[in-house]
């Protein structure tokens, strides 16, 4: 998780050195989940269901090479953009006092919390000893934590 965090604290660097605000940032991330928000649910959901059944019968037929890079591919990106958003959420939160989570994130989170849950499925079909509780634990706490920082910042602010 600390590398997903380190380059999702990159990208917030980049952005800040060529001059983008959080403003436009909010506005453009906002505006893209409201105008996609069905095609987002609907393709994320049924997209997850297909990983697990691609899952399911690669592991059944033997294919254990391409299930494991599927997994693996969509297991790390989806940590990265979980990462990106706790990041984002915090630095939207300090910035404007926008919670992202809650703004227009939440369809974005089900989404990619659905397909964390099919990756890591998929990854215990092909090797048992993957660390499933770790992994969901950690990156299911992270909507939480970026709750808790909220709120603990309103008694030192």
């Amino acid at each position: 998780m600390g590398r997903y965090l380190f380059l999702s604290a990159c990208a917030v660097a980049v952005f800040h050195l060529a001059g983008i605000t959080s403003a436009e940032v909010l506005a453009s991330v906002v505006s893209f989940l409201a105008a996609h928000q069905t095609l987002l649910l609907g393709g994320g959901l049924l997209g997850a269901l297909a990983l697990v059944c691609a899952s399911l019968l690669f592991g059944g037929i033997g294919f254990f090479n391409i299930l494991y890079v599927m997994a693996k591919a969509v297991n790390g990106l989806v940590q990265l953009v979980l990462c990106a958003m706790s990041v984002a959420s915090l630095v939207l939160w300090f910035d404007l006092g926008v919670n992202l989570w809650v703004e227009g994130g939440g369809p974005l989170a089900l989404v990619l919390y659905a397909w964390l849950y099919g990756a890591a499925f998929s990854l215990r079909v092909f090797d048992f000893n993957y660390p499933v509780k770790e992994v969901l634990f950690s990156y299911s706490v992270l909507p939480f934590a970026c709750m808790a920082l909220f709120w603990l910042s309103g008694f030192i602010l």
